[in-house]
């Protein structure tokens, strides 16, 4: 099977949101077992030393004669400990294979442009491949202040470098909540903060009656809100894990609450992915 064969398919099957690629041109069909990993992440996050990061990468077993093994496979970073490492193995037709790789991992202080690297062993290779970027904030408690209603995941398609994360959140609390912006890792750019009160709908797009954040928004107890945040990532990096946290003040504390991550991902390809992407023969 070619790898253009692959990314056709794999764009209909993967339901892990973020985990593919898909090639409109992409040469010969390969003769022997091909792997490749799809990589060049950029971590973007803000997080506790207690709350792990919920990191992933895809590696591909194609054209191969019978279902390959991942041995073993660490994520490193100076300090960046990864907790737990477990993956999902699935084989597309009869040699086709994808395996999806997961990563629990802390940060035990801030990240900024921090290059880790991915260590992967099976039984025919072992290979250290570059994993992406990490810029990494990490404050020592978080709040729980509004309630998230509904959060988006990210998306895939062609590959971008403008992405508007959202969600819907809710004051449970009795009191007022002030609504002062995304806190990020410092490694994408912010180009627009806005909000819609009492929603009707709710997508990643930026709706056009959505109002700018330019001063702290008040929600009233039991109100919601659509909150949006527009950022631009570097353009060497293809695949984007964000988890922003939102700046929030209540009763006149301030603290950051987490979110959940949304990851962007590169899903159709204009040439040969493999010009992208590394490949291991074997």
């Amino acid at each position: 099977m070619s790898i253009q064969t692959w990314f056709s398919r794999a764009a209909a099957s993967l339901t892990l949101i973020g985990a593919c690629a898909a090639s409109t041109a992409c040469g010969s069909p390969a003769s022997s077992s091909q792997w490749m990993l799809i990589n060049h992440w950029m971590v973007d996050a803000v997080t506790t030393p207690q709350t792990p990061l919920a990191l992933q990468c895809l590696l591909l077993n194609i054209n191969a004669p019978s279902q390959g093994v991942v041995s073993s496979a660490q994520l490193q970073a100076p300090g960046l400990q990864t907790r737990t490492f477990s993956q999902t193995d699935l084989q597309l037709d009869q040699n086709t294979f994808e395996f999806q790789l997961h990563f629990n991992a802390v940060a035990h202080r801030p990240l900024r442009g921090a290059l880790p690297t991915l260590s992967i062993t099976t039984p025919d290779w072992t290979h250290t491949f570059s994993f992406g970027a990490m810029d990494v904030a990490v404050e020592q408690k978080s709040v729980a202040w509004l309630l998230p209603l509904q959060s988006f995941a990210g998306e895939r398609g062609a590959y971008a470098t403008s992405h508007v994360f959202s969600m819907v959140v809710k004051n449970p609390l009795p009191h007022p909540v002030l609504f002062d912006g995304f806190a990020t890792g410092g490694g994408v750019d912010v180009e627009r903060i806005a909000y819609v009160m009492s929603p009707k709908q709710v997508s990643l797009a930026i709706p056009k009656q959505a109002k700018d954040l330019l001063a702290p928004v008040r929600i009233a107890p039991g109100g919601i809100m659509a909150i949006y945040c527009e950022f631009r990532q570097p353009s060497a990096y293809r695949n984007v894990y964000f988890q922003p946290a939102l700046k929030l003040t209540y009763e006149g504390r301030t603290g950051y609450e987490l979110t959940n991550p949304a990851l962007y991902t590169e899903a159709k390809f204009k040439g040969d992915p493999t010009a992208i992407y590394p490949t291991i023969d074997g």
